[in-house]
């Protein structure tokens, strides 16, 4: 997929279970009510999520590449709603759902989204994490991804030199 759409894909192989116990590493996944993930792919992160949010936990997965819908579907259980859409409708899509409040947010967007999603995606988060939400998201670019979120207060959360290519992992709360 990466190499037929880059601005779309953020890697040309899935990330490594080791990147997907990093993301969420640090975080109180128990206490958790509602989670959001970005562009979940073949869902190394959603696996995370599966085997360690609680039960009462709500996981809105919000993917775009048709052929990773259905699998999706498939392997995980009803607390996770699987939407084809593109992640600028995240606002309508909590409004939609009476979600006043959003604990995490995993991404793996990658930071080349055209402005017509990145602007309404990017205040829809900024607004998130103003109200305390917890966002995680990685490069394999820290210095270009940089320059795209700059309206975060974002700090590094981890390195994870076993993964190909090698990640940082980023995260605002």
């Amino acid at each position: 997929m990466f190499l037929r759409q880059p601005k779309v894909n953020a890697s040309i192989t899935p990330s490594s279970k080791r990147a997907a116990r990093e993301m969420v590493s640090g975080l109180d996944l128990g206490v958790m009510k509602y989670v959001v993930e970005l562009g979940p792919g073949t869902g190394v992160f959603t696996d995370i999520l599966y085997e360690r949010l609680p039960k009462d936990c709500k996981v809105l997965l919000i993917e775009l590449e048709e052929e990773y819908i259905q699998p999706l579907k498939e392997k995980y259980d009803d607390r996770f709603e699987v939407i084809k859409c593109s992640a600028c409708q995240l606002s309508k899509l909590l409004m939609e759902r009476g979600v006043t409040h959003v604990d995490l947010v995993i991404s793996g967007l990658p930071y080349t989204l055209p402005n017509e999603v990145k602007d309404p995606l990017f205040n829809t988060l900024a607004e998130l994490t103003q109200k305390g939400t917890c966002m995680r998201w990685f490069t394999y670019f820290p210095f270009w991804m940089k320059k795209h979120y700059t309206k975060f207060p974002l700090r590094k959360a981890s390195f994870v030199a076993w993964n190909f290519p090698p990640m940082w992992i980023y995260t605002v709360n």
